[in-house]
């Protein structure tokens, strides 16, 4: 009687485990039927997920988190001007070929050279072929970031007297103080890097709250955004919705790792000359947040010069933008996903614009997407450089919109 029990429980876990490695593990949607067949011809990895049988999304999203890199890459530190912005270019070597594209990651909160998922990215884009790699660090994460910095095409693509208006405070809207606009900002990075190295292309990968900066930006600047093609990676598209459904664990967490960026740069709120007067901060009230909008209503919305936390939440959601984005993109995204509810995705707004491409996986966590029967590689990069790699320069294939 045991052993049949054994048996059967044996059996029916073996056709479990076979059936995951023979079952296909995403779908994709967009409304561009030609196109979604040329990436899938071409991006051979979008199709061939295969995560280890009974992982859940928290185990996919801890795993990379709390493993030691596979492999150690050097990072070259460059500040863009006095701003407070900067780049980490990876693993240069003698020179940077200007001929060759710019891959630029672009992280989430927590995103750094060595942390387990840009890691992985970075090991992958070299096996790929791309040797001209860098990390972009926004104004918001570091020790020396210049609030009172106004880049060149400060609020480009904003009406604060039409529609816009209702989301900002009065004195942004009146012109009587600035903010710190992430588009802007990285406008102003990215045409620092193409004058200075002379890239001809510029390719990015948005993961977390980076694709969120990555779509705003795209959407804004439109024919004159200065990337070429682009992925997002577990990007909170819709921010409202993502608070609303934000597990509480995760919103803990997410709190903490929001307090751990405030602490880095909370000294320069000590004097109330390094930061607009208009602003109202309240630094003590952030630090002691619990959750996300919290933080959010006491330090965000006010450094980005919103009304509060909600109006921040429904402008800054890059899902909006996405109908007037000019680039092919391709949005990878996890059911169980525990930072990023799969409601934030807002699929059928993205999938509005036909240069677009969502890849929505059975199961891969918040940028975690673990392969392989001991879980021992990392899949979202896969797909992502392929995607890349098709639009890029170097491979002769010019793409136009249907």
């Amino acid at each position: 009687m045991k052993v049949g029990i054994i048996g059967g429980i044996s059996s029916y876990l073996s056709y479990l485990v076979w059936n995951n490695y023979n079952s296909n593990q995403v779908e994709l949607y967009s409304l561009n039927t030609e196109l979604q067949n040329e990436i899938i011809q071409n991006c051979p990895s979008l199709t061939s997920y295969r995560p280890p049988a009974f992982y859940c999304g928290f185990l996919h999203t801890l795993i990379p988190t709390i493993s030691k890199p596979k492999e150690k890459h050097i990072s070259f530190f460059e500040k863009i001007g006095d701003t407070g912005i900067s780049v980490d270019f990876v693993d240069k070597g003698q020179s940077i070929n200007s001929d060759q594209p710019l891959l630029l990651i672009i992280p989430g909160l927590t995103g750094k050279v060595q942390n387990g998922y840009v890691n992985s990215l970075i090991t992958q884009a070299h096996q790929y072929g791309f040797n001209n790699i860098c990390i972009y660090t926004y104004r918001m994460l570091s020790k020396e970031a210049n609030f009172l910095f106004v880049p060149p095409f400060q609020d480009y693509g904003i009406d604060f007297q039409g529609a816009d208006k209702e989301y900002f405070r009065h004195d942004v809207v009146a012109g009587q103080t600035t903010r710190v606009d992430l588009a802007a900002d990285l406008h102003y990075t990215l045409k620092y890097l193409k004058d200075k190295y002379k890239f001809k292309q510029i390719l990015a990968i948005g993961c977390s709250y980076g694709g969120v900066q990555l779509g705003n930006y795209l959407g804004r600047f439109q024919d004159d955004s200065l990337i070429d093609a682009g992925v997002t990676v577990c990007s909170p598209h819709n921010i409202t919705d993502c608070e609303n459904n934000i597990s509480t664990i995760m919103d803990l967490t997410m709190t903490y790792i929001l307090r751990r960026g405030l602490k880095i740069n909370k000294h320069l709120f000590y004097d109330p000359n390094n930061y607009p007067k208009q602003w109202k901060p309240q630094i003590s009230k952030a630090m002691n947040s619990l959750f996300v909008h919290q933080f959010d209503r006491y330090y965000t919305s006010q450094v980005y010069g919103y009304k509060s936390e909600v109006e921040y939440y429904k402008h800054f959601s890059s899902c909006d933008r996405f109908p007037q984005i000019k680039i092919p993109m391709l949005c990878i995204a996890a059911k169980d996903d525990y930072a990023v509810n799969i409601k934030a995705l807002s699929l059928d707004k993205l999938i509005s614009n036909k240069q677009t491409i969502v890849c929505l996986a059975k199961s891969g966590g918040h940028i975690g997407f673990l392969e392989g029967l001991n879980a021992d590689s990392t899949w979202f990069p896969k797909p992502a450089l392929e995607f890349l790699q098709y639009f890029s320069k170097e491979q002769e294939i010019e793409y136009k919109a249907q």
